[in-house]
């Protein structure tokens, strides 16, 4: 029933990962975001139990560069991860389908506020765009098996 949350399995916060995601990651553009993703095969079998499920996670960006005051940022931010919450079904089951896994992040690059209105359906244009990605990588894994990883 707990379906339209973000628990903490779901944020992207170990420097780690954050790291890899921008170095190793893709990026395309839905302005005013710039997403960064990466996808890699899903390693359900060391995970525990409630994480076992095709696993995103995300993280949402507003620079100080554009937005000087942090009330500001945070709420640019949280407009983006309520519209991430409530439209992520659909990218959460193609990813658990494909067996993959993502790491995201929402960058935002635009210096004026937009309405939630507008950031769900630039959201759900952005969730869309890496549904097609994600399906595109599975189908190179199952087409060519002995690919190198990159």
């Amino acid at each position: 029933m707990k379906q339209f949350t973000l628990p903490k399995t779901e944020r992207l916060y170990l420097r780690e990962s954050i790291g890899e995601l921008f170095a190793n990651g893709r990026t395309f553009m839905v302005f005013p975001y710039r997403v960064v993703y990466l996808i890699r095969k899903d390693d359900a079998d060391q995970q525990p139990a409630p994480q076992k499920q095709g696993r995103c996670a995300i993280m949402a960006v507003a620079p100080k560069k554009r937005f000087k005051h942090a009330v500001a940022r945070n709420h640019v931010k949280r407009l983006t991860r309520e519209a991430y919450r409530l439209q992520k079904l659909p990218l959460l089951d193609a990813l658990q389908q494909n067996g993959l896994a993502m790491e995201v992040a929402f960058l935002y690059v635009d210096n004026k506020f937009i309405s939630f209105d507008e950031t769900c359906r630039l959201m759900g244009k952005a969730l869309g765009r890496l549904q097609r990605f994600v399906r595109s990588e599975a189908r190179h894994d199952t087409e060519s098996p002995n690919r190198k990883p990159s």
